[in-house]
């Protein structure tokens, strides 16, 4: 390598991940460097998640959990108190503002404002380039990755960061495509998901869960009094968090838990010791979901089928709740009739002249309903078997072997580092992963507070790899 050439870390994805990975390598640079953040949707920071334009997307988290920083908790709070200070501060700050759930494109301006702030006084160079990743070439040693965009333009660097997020979800029955595109919405956090429903038109989300949620409150926020039908397999709704903060639970779930029915006899017997004390479930989950990585990576892959077959929707709507407003609001769209949940599941869709016309079977039952509606989102979740996404860089990670499927199909295959292990089962010198396409190797990876812990662990492990002159002989 060049003595003279200036190290390059590039980090594909400027969504929370991405963001925060760069923000840790800026903020901790020993020495010049650069960090080239590519993002195919700007702006730099907030991502898909954090980009909800309406006040009514609140996140799932109070926010006094929600600090970019492990190690400095208070972060968000005291940026916060600074922009309450200003002349528009899109919130009321007040006494309750560590238990407030913050609207979400608040919090991505939080995210802007880290990245931008960490590369502020930093000793290496942030460059931001907008663009589409569709390609990735190593040198013969699997060295060097050189990433391709769509433009054509190529980007060299030491190693590559895939902050790659959420996939949308993939097509539940198979023949979206038949479905007249206009009425069936594949992606539901495409803008325009609900362009040109009338305020009486009947609306159907495949599935009942958070992403339900949005669609929902953000159906009511413009003024929809049509129907709204959410269809999902066992009809369960995300449970609400409390409005105030919870004393915390010291539970008595260990690591390992020998198989997924005795992880939930555990937890029953948690929450009765906790009702016994005066307090509900939530403290219960929330003291278990720190030991999720080592309980999951502690059963083999047969008891982890088996869990996603039969506990995973449970655990999730207890795990991923509703924010206490957003409750209320699907509380009063449920209790009017607006909304309407069934368990059951999609038999198959066909487009008519002014409606999409879906054929559900109920649970327990054989006979097929007929609903139609002006449009159908798909609300199933995001995509995380990765064969499955039509994301070109992806596609060609796998088409070159580059990287493999992750356990069970989810996500990619990664080395404790987060390395992309290729098809012939080695880890990459050079490619890196983390957040999502994490999910088959430590499950709970979709979170912020599990997402900010990786980030830090990965840049700082980049650092000592990539940028460090001892990684490189004192060659850089």
């Amino acid at each position: 390598m060049n003595p003279h050439e200036t190290p390059r870390v590039a980090i594909v994805g400027a969504g929370f991940t991405g963001s925060l990975t760069a923000a840790h390598l800026l903020r901790n640079a020993a020495r010049p460097f650069e960090v080239c953040l590519i993002e195919r949707h700007p702006p730099f920071g907030p991502g898909t998640a954090f980009k909800a334009p309406l006040p009514c997307h609140l996140l799932n988290v109070p926010a006094v959990r929600m600090s970019a920083y492990p190690d400095g908790p208070q972060h968000l709070m005291k940026w916060l108190t600074e922009r309450a200070s200003g002349p528009d501060p899109g919130f009321e700050a007040g006494s309750g503002l560590e238990a407030a759930f913050l609207p979400r494109r608040l919090y991505g301006e939080y995210v802007e404002h880290t990245l931008a702030e960490a590369a502020q006084d930093s000793r290496a160079r942030l460059t931001r380039v907008a663009g589409e990743a569709v390609s990735i070439e190593s040198d013969a040693g699997g060295t060097r990755p050189r990433i391709q965009l769509r433009d054509g333009s190529t980007i060299a660097a030491q190693c590559a960061v895939l902050a790659l997020g959420n996939f949308p979800p993939v097509d539940p029955i198979g023949n979206g495509a038949a479905v007249a595109s206009i009425r069936y919405a594949t992606d539901p956090w495409d803008e325009r998901a609900l362009e040109g429903l009338e305020a009486q038109d009947t609306v159907l989300t495949i599935g009942s869960n958070l992403t339900m949620v949005d669609i929902a409150l953000a159906l009511d926020h413009r003024g929809h009094r049509g129907p709204i039908v959410a269809v999902s397999r066992h009809g369960l709704l995300p449970q609400p968090h409390r409005k105030s903060l919870l004393p915390s639970w010291s539970s008595r779930v260990e690591g390992r838990t020998g198989s997924p029915r005795e992880l939930l006899r555990a937890i029953r017997e948690d929450v009765t010791l906790a009702s016994a004390g005066g307090l509900d479930w939530r403290p219960v989950v929330d003291s278990i979901r720190p030991r999720i990585v080592s309980i999951w990576t502690s059963w083999s892959e047969r008891e982890r089928g088996r869990f996603l077959r039969h506990a995973r929707a449970y655990w999730e709507i207890h795990r991923h709740r509703m924010a206490p407003e957003n409750a209320r609001v699907i509380g009063s769209l449920l209790e009017s009739g607006r909304l309407r949940v069934i368990a059951g599941r999609i038999a198959g869709m066909s487009a008519g002249k002014d409606q999409i016309e879906v054929r559900v079977n109920r649970r327990g039952s054989r006979v097929l309903e007929t609903i139609r509606a002006a449009r159908v989102v798909n609300c199933t979740g995001p995509g995380t078997d990765l064969r499955r996404t039509k994301d070109p860089l992806v596609q060609d990670l796998l088409t070159r072997r580059l990287a493999r499927p992750g356990p069970l199909g989810l996500g990619f295959d990664t080395d404790r580092d987060g390395a992309l292990v290729g098809a012939d089962g080695r880890p990459s010198l050079s490619l890196f992963t983390l957040g999502p396409p994490l999910q088959g190797r430590d499950w709970e990876t979709t979170a912020i507070p599990e997402i900010r812990m990786q980030t830090e662990a990965l840049a700082i492990c980049l650092a000592r790899r990539f940028v460090t002159p001892e990684a490189h002989g004192g060659s850089i």
